[in-house]
């Protein structure tokens, strides 16, 4: 889930926000995710952008959330959204992803990855609508983790997401369950997403510490990194590109 293209709000400590699903609500940030308002409940709490705000729901209606901030910070538009309790759960693709598809069926080298998947069962809603494209499963929260064989045996390809795993199992969880991975027991490509070369969101050279973490990736068997944030709001996107490229190559 992802909030709607909203102007970048800065939200406060204490603060209380309107999450709602119209966009004419001027008062409101537009979260167009029915599921969420459906099951979310009063006390939960919601993270935005991998975690780095934070907001607990204070009062609820169908299509409206009231939610107060208890990790402030500026939240930019399209940033994802979790529940940190758990996921919501889907039935299918929401309409919107549905219409992406469409689009981009007839564009060649499309593959579609299927977020927080949870037992393999989620690569059947895009085969059955692009059977031609290869089909990538998130791995995002802790029931994937306990079913990566199952993941592995439907998908064509793993996305280790350490974002939103990380919000879903706290960081000292997340490490221990990577640390415990091993790529070569699954029958596919498995690759680490998530803050793999962050620096180069601001910086032109990443860190040693990066370099070394990304050598020892590849060492471990993962077959490749996936970037985000470094070309997505990065400084330099095609100089991400090239690093990553580059200590790949090396290695």
């Amino acid at each position: 889930m992802r909030v709607g293209a909203i102007a970048p709000t800065q939200l406060e400590l204490g603060a209380e926000v309107i999450l709602t699903t119209n966009p004419s609500e001027s008062d409101g940030l537009v979260v167009p995710h029915l599921g969420l308002f459906e099951q979310v409940a009063l006390g939960e709490h919601l993270s935005f952008d991998d975690g780095r705000i934070e907001v607990c729901v204070v009062a609820r209606e169908s299509t409206r959330l009231v939610v107060k901030v208890e990790r402030p910070g500026l939240l930019l538009p399209c940033k994802g959204l979790n529940r940190v309790e758990h996921p919501i759960e889907l039935a299918d693709l929401p309409e919107s992803d549905q219409t992406v598809m469409s689009f981009c069926q007839g564009l060649e080298g499309v593959n579609f990855a299927v977020s927080f998947a949870s037992d393999g069962s989620e690569a059947d809603w895009v085969r059955s609508r692009a059977p031609n494209c290869r089909v990538i499963l998130k791995v995002e929260r802790q029931e994937a983790i306990d079913n990566l064989s199952s993941l592995a045996h439907c998908a064509d390809e793993l996305w280790i997401c350490r974002g939103d795993l990380g919000v879903q199992l706290g960081l000292v969880e997340l490490a221990r369950q990577v640390a415990r991975l091993d790529p070569h027991a699954l029958e596919v490509p498995v690759l680490m997403a998530g803050q793999v070369l962050e620096h180069l969101t601001q910086h032109e050279q990443p860190t040693r510490s990066e370099i070394c973490h990304l050598i020892d990736l590849v060492a471990r068997g993962y077959a490749g990194i996936v970037l985000s944030d470094e070309t997505a709001i990065g400084v330099g996107p095609a100089n991400a590109v090239r690093w990553a490229a580059r200590l790949m190559r090396e290695h």
